[in-house]
C-alpha cells in the first residue's frame, strides 16, 4: 500500500511539472490603434504589420480602413510596414453585382512603404499611433 501511495505521489509531481512546463510560448500583448497616412493622406484601404526590429519574436498585423488601424501586438520596437490603396474616383456599380457601390480604388506604389518607420510598443493597454510615411519612399 506504501509503495502505491508513492508511485502515484510521483506521478501526480511528474504530471504537475508538465502542466507547468507546457505554458505557450505567445507573447503578452496589448491592444494598439492608430492612423496610417502616406504624405499627409489617410490610407484608406490595406494592411499593416509590426515586425520586431531585432528580427526576434513574432510579427503581427490588421486591416486598415478608412486611415484606422487596431489589433494587439507584443511590446517593443517595431518596423512598420504596410500595403494600401487610395480613392481615385467616383462611386462604380460592381459588375456582378450592380447594387453594390463602391469608390474606384487605386494601389499606392510600394516603394512608398520602402521607408523605414519604427514604433516602440510599450508594456500598457490602448497606445495610439500616428503612422505617416512621406512618400518618398527609402532614402537609401
Amino acid at each position: 500500500m506504501k509503495n502505491r501511495v508513492v508511485a502515484f505521489a510521483l506521478a501526480y509531481c511528474a504530471c504537475a511539472l508538465f502542466v507547468a512546463g507546457c505554458g505557450s510560448d505567445k507573447p503578452k500583448t496589448y491592444m494598439i490603434s492608430g492612423t496610417v497616412k502616406v504624405a499627409g493622406e489617410p490610407i484608406q484601404t490595406g494592411s499593416i504589420t509590426l515586425k520586431p526590429a531585432d528580427g526576434q519574436g513574432m510579427d503581427f498585423g490588421g486591416a486598415i480602413k478608412d486611415g484606422a488601424f487596431e489589433f494587439e501586438c507584443s511590446e517593443g520596437e517595431k518596423v512598420v510596414q504596410a500595403r494600401g490603396s487610395k480613392v481615385v474616383g467616383e462611386i462604380v456599380s460592381d459588375p456582378l453585382y450592380p447594387d453594390r457601390k463602391s469608390p474606384k480604388l487605386e494601389d499606392i506604389d510600394a516603394k512608398v512603404f520602402m521607408e523605414e518607420v519604427k514604433i516602440t510598443v510599450e508594456k500598457k493597454k490602448n497606445q495610439t499611433f500616428d503612422i505617416e510615411f512621406s512618400g518618398e519612399g527609402s532614402k537609401k
